[in-house]
């Protein structure tokens, strides 16, 4: 029923030493069906198609996206990434990718770098762009802008800006996903966007194993908890889980063009 649209599956249980089985069983136990993947080297994408069969064979609908992030844009700006273009047929999006000037990981040049290049092979591959924006957010929207993003699909994952940015964004009939931030009580700046979105224009996601929603925050995340994300959003806009599902999944058929 439920859809994790941000997940990172490699750092998850590589990281967190969280098995697959224990993945796979609560997203069989919560109702989650589908898990968006987020690979941001060759390595977790490679991991990603060695695990494919084993969500696919479970009954999880197991889909990809790759891209570099703007915290690692040092660590690749001088490497080959064609690696992502030799994967297109295994990948359903380019990301996450953006700008973060929250840290001091990448100098703001090398990350507006990287952010063109990713930008360009989303146009190149003709698939839409998972963004990462913190504190960049302003920014990304003026440089898609330049790129002539308004009839392309582009999604600001685990939104954090503001308002006014956000109001353009949906403007652009582009999407905000919201995760277990949404869910905590000093968040009132993301409730506040959240309730400023039209349904057609939201996903959700965990971006395990990052940002655990309430009542599980401050450990491990995993797409499982996304249900927790859904309960939360369905009580703030009256609405019954099921419906709400229902919505998120037909924003993720229309945007990834799928059928699921």
């Amino acid at each position: 029923m439920y859809i994790d649209s941000h997940a990172h599956i490699f750092m998850t249980v590589t990281e967190r030493n969280i098995s697959l089985d224990e993945i796979i069983s609560e997203l069989h136990e919560n109702h989650v069906d589908t898990v968006l993947d987020i690979c941001g080297s060759e390595q977790d994408l490679e991991y990603h198609k060695k695990v494919n069969e084993m969500f696919w064979k479970n009954n999880i609908n197991f889909y990809a996206a790759a891209g570099i992030h703007p915290q690692e844009s040092s660590n690749f700006i001088d490497s080959d990434i064609s690696w992502i273009r030799k994967n297109s047929e295994n990948i359903i999006a380019v990301g996450e990718v953006g700008l973060d000037f929250f840290y001091d990981f990448s100098p703001k040049e090398i990350q507006l770098k990287m952010l063109r290049r990713m930008i360009e092979l989303s146009i190149e591959l003709k698939k839409p762009v998972l963004i990462h924006g913190r504190c960049g957010e302003a920014l990304i929207y003026d440089i898609l802008n330049e790129y002539g993003f308004d009839d392309k699909k582009v999604l600001f994952h685990c939104y954090t800006g503001d308002l006014e940015t956000a109001e353009k964004i949906l403007e652009k009939q582009w999407m905000l996903s919201f995760s277990g931030i949404l869910t905590f009580k000093k968040s009132a700046d993301v409730l506040n966007i959240f309730n400023h979105t039209n349904v057609n224009n939201m996903f959700f996601e965990t971006d395990s194993p990052f940002l655990a929603p309430v009542p599980f925050r401050g450990k491990p995340n995993t797409p499982g908890k996304v249900k927790y994300v859904y309960d939360f959003a369905a009580n703030v806009l009256n609405m019954k889980q099921d419906v709400l599902a229902n919505e998120i999944r037909k924003n993720f058929n229309n945007f990834f063009n799928l059928n699921i």
